[in-house]
């Protein structure tokens, strides 16, 4: 582990984790603003409207930028889903059992007086109990067993990332773009072609903030890495990663937008060190230092534990740590059944063995 990456690793747990309001305030306002409308349409754009106006940074010494929240570590709120736990809780974030938050005053009262009044009888919870049978729902109240888990978003997923990396968002959003041409109607469509486009904006707003730091930044090292990352993030907005570097960042990228769009636990990563491979062996070819690959790679695993989740005290009893659920699978077999254990796989372990964090959870299939 270089002295970069164990400054990285301090910086965060320098500070008290606290809860930040800015992405539940974001996605309020654009529904606010869309009653009526189609809800895939309403969430669609309720995600971009927190990527166009949700503050951004980049920390100092960072590789690979994009942060959730400006604050390290900072939860989120997802009022959508339950808003009545939050408010019963607010004030007993900072003293809980499990997995405290710190809560400012201020926020507090915003909670209260803005998020709760909008979203009380709108939520996820409120629609799913509107479902159950009243035989259900006692079969619910003796607590044997648990449904209509809504403190947050669930995930339990995995992006189709191979797609991602090779064809790139300009591709994928042209594809999506003929689609929306096709079947005008179809609200799914126009979803995402609008989530692509402003996956591409908030892409962007990095590659500006990354110049901006540049010409304020003293020292020339740090100053050419934030130029690059400015030069990877205007890539990454329209074409298909080219380098390790770069394939790192757009996975990040959308990793960071999927935690706007949901903020969910389990949203896993699949097969890593198979999708990576091609872009990993390329920056070698090119030249690059095999230690700096895996600096980057060493970062992508810090910037995994940057990501902890709000959860009820009840659920934080049983899920607490922040067991975030960025499951990287490593190894296993190839489609015409040899072994598909490759390099990144070896380099993937090594990264975890050094940066020694609970996240990502590594799986190896034999």
């Amino acid at each position: 582990m270089t002295h970069r990456i164990q400054r990285l690793k301090a910086a965060l747990f320098q500070n008290h984790r606290e809860i930040s309001l800015e992405r539940a305030l974001l996605y309020t306002a654009s529904h606010q603003q869309t009653e009526g409308e189609p809800v895939i349409l309403r969430r669609a754009k309720a995600t971009a409207y927190i990527l166009e106006h949700v503050e951004i940074s980049i920390r100092d010494e960072e590789l690979i930028a994009g942060n959730r929240t400006v604050k390290p570590r900072a939860g989120i709120m997802s009022p959508e889903m339950d808003p009545y736990w939050l408010l019963n809780e607010l004030d007993r974030f900072p003293t809980r059992p499990q997995d405290r938050f710190d809560i400012s005053e201020e926020d507090k009262r915003l909670y209260r007086e803005v998020l709760f009044p909008y979203w009380e009888k709108r939520s996820m919870k409120d629609f799913i109990n509107g479902q159950m049978t009243d035989e259900v729902k006692a079969a619910v109240s003796t607590q044997i067993f648990s449904i209509n888990q809504t403190d947050k978003g669930q995930g339990h997923i995995i992006i189709d990332y191979p797609r991602l990396l090779n064809n790139g968002l300009g591709e994928l959003a042209a594809q999506m773009r003929a689609r929306c041409e096709q079947q005008p109607e179809n609200d799914f469509y126009q979803a995402a072609l609008l989530l692509l486009e402003a996956s591409q904006r908030h892409i962007l707003r990095y590659a500006v903030l990354a110049e901006q730091q540049a010409e304020r930044c003293p020292d020339a090292r740090r100053r050419q890495e934030l130029l690059t990352i400015a030069a990877n993030s205007r890539h990454n907005a329209q074409h298909k990663p080219q380098t390790f570097w770069q394939a790192c960042q757009l996975f990040w990228y959308m990793n960071i937008i999927l935690q706007y769009e949901s903020n969910a636990s389990s949203l896993s990563l699949g097969r890593f060190d198979q999708y990576m491979l091609p872009f990993y062996q390329t920056s070698l070819t090119q030249g690059d230092d095999p230690a700096f690959l895996k600096e980057l790679l060493e970062s992508l695993w810090v910037k995994c534990n940057d990501i902890v989740l709000l959860r009820s005290t009840s659920s934080a009893r049983y899920f607490a740590g922040f067991p975030t659920g960025y499951t990287a699978l490593l190894g296993g077999l190839t489609e015409s059944g040899r072994s598909a254990v490759n390099v990144l796989s070896f380099l993937c372990l090594d990264a975890y063995q050094s940066v020694q964090l609970p996240q990502p959870n590594l799986g190896v299939r034999t």
